[in-house]
């Protein structure tokens, strides 16, 4: 998809060139000689038009965008309450704190977002780097059940789901000799 958005990007930005120098050459008195012959031919104007077709839909699309932007939640609402919001950063920071429990892990970093029709849903990913090679899939639900506890607390309410990511260990070993 990414691929995709860059092509069409590029081709609204070189339409929007074409259409714009042609209209600024045209309003400034330029004259544009071989441009003018070209464009009184059948394919100039069937160029020429989707040229300005293509920036008007990519000018539409940009202000749609813009416009239906919405802006990124960082409070939930316990049981779907409205009077009552919890940030994402208490959230976070309850699961940085509950996450290692007595087991050999650092915690790279916790991501939450907020679901649900009411607020009142929490997707927590914390991603983990384990000093251990063996038992991650237990390792990995302790710590899910261990945060999943202490958001709930926190909250008062269910509704936190969280997602344990284990990432490469950063650690280096240097050696020196002396």
């Amino acid at each position: 998809m990414r691929a995709f958005r860059k092509v069409l990007a590029v081709l609204f930005l070189m339409a929007g060139i074409v259409v714009c120098g042609v209209f600024a050459a045209e309003r400034a008195g330029v004259p544009l000689g071989h441009i003018d012959r070209v464009l009184d031919t059948p394919a100039g104007h069937v160029a020429s038009l989707a040229c300005a077709a293509i920036a008007g839909l990519g000018i539409l699309v940009v202000a749609i965008m813009t416009l239906a932007e919405r802006p990124e939640i960082t409070c939930v609402h316990p049981a779907g309450n409205p009077d009552i919001e919890v940030s994402l950063t208490a959230l976070a920071s309850a699961a940085r704190r509950a996450a290692p429990g007595e087991d050999d892990v650092l915690i790279e970093s916790v991501e939450g977002r907020v679901a649900g029709k009411g607020r009142d849903e929490v997707r927590l990913t914390v991603e983990v780097i384990a000093f251990t090679d063996q038992g991650l899939d237990a390792l990995a639900r302790r710590m899910q059940r261990r945060v999943e506890t202490a958001c709930e607390a926190l909250l008062g309410t269910p509704g936190v789901v969280a997602r344990i990511r284990f990432l490469p260990s950063k650690t280096t070993i240097v050696t020196k000799e002396v």
